[in-house]
């Protein structure tokens, strides 16, 4: 399979991006034993190289810390300036979306500072939304392009990153998820 890993990650005063980097390392490392791997950050990329990583990609994963219940500011430019008309989608007479990038699949490994009972049903802040919530733009924009959510790769959310015991348990959910590709 051929896999597209992003890096996500921003520049950000209260992150310094070596979780998601070290995310994108042990995906690198463990997809390469199987697959065809290539990988790009939104803070290094030439819009014409993307286009042709994503014909290229069977699988896009994505990486990236969620910043006030959102993607990173960087990864959202990105995503602008890469999924451009007639390269990434078009539209018929009627001009409705016709997607050019089908037959792809996608996901993500976000992590969090908040703890899993931040999103939990009945919280104030949150008022019950959850993660997944929060992301769904981003399964639309793909899906407004033709890449579907992945089947073999669930989704990763990893909250509590700031505590260094929640590290390692990381690492190793996200080898098991990881594994199930293997067998694609």
């Amino acid at each position: 399979m051929h896999i597209l890993l992003i890096n996500g990650y921003t520049p950000h005063p209260d992150a310094g991006g070596k979780l998601t980097q070290t995310l994108v390392d042990i995906s690198r490392k463990k997809l390469a034993q199987h697959n065809q791997v290539k990988y790009t950050a939104v803070t290094d990329y030439q819009t014409s190289e993307e286009a042709e990583k994503f014909r290229w990609a069977d699988l896009i994963l994505l990486y990236f810390p969620l910043y006030w219940y959102a993607v990173p500011w960087g990864l959202k430019r990105y995503l602008d300036d890469v999924f451009a008309l007639h390269v990434f989608y078009d539209s018929d007479e009627n001009t409705q979306p016709v997607p050019l990038m089908t037959g792809k699949q996608f996901g993500y490994v976000t992590t969090l500072a908040a703890v899993p009972e931040t999103y939990a049903p009945g919280n104030p802040l949150t008022e019950g939304l959850t993660v997944t919530d929060l992301l769904k733009p981003l399964d639309v924009t793909f899906r407004y392009v033709g890449i579907e959510p992945a089947t073999q790769f669930h989704n990763c959310i990893f909250y509590d990153v700031y505590n260094p015991a929640m590290i390692e348990p990381i690492k190793a959910s996200l080898l098991t998820e990881l594994s199930k590709l293997d067998d694609e």
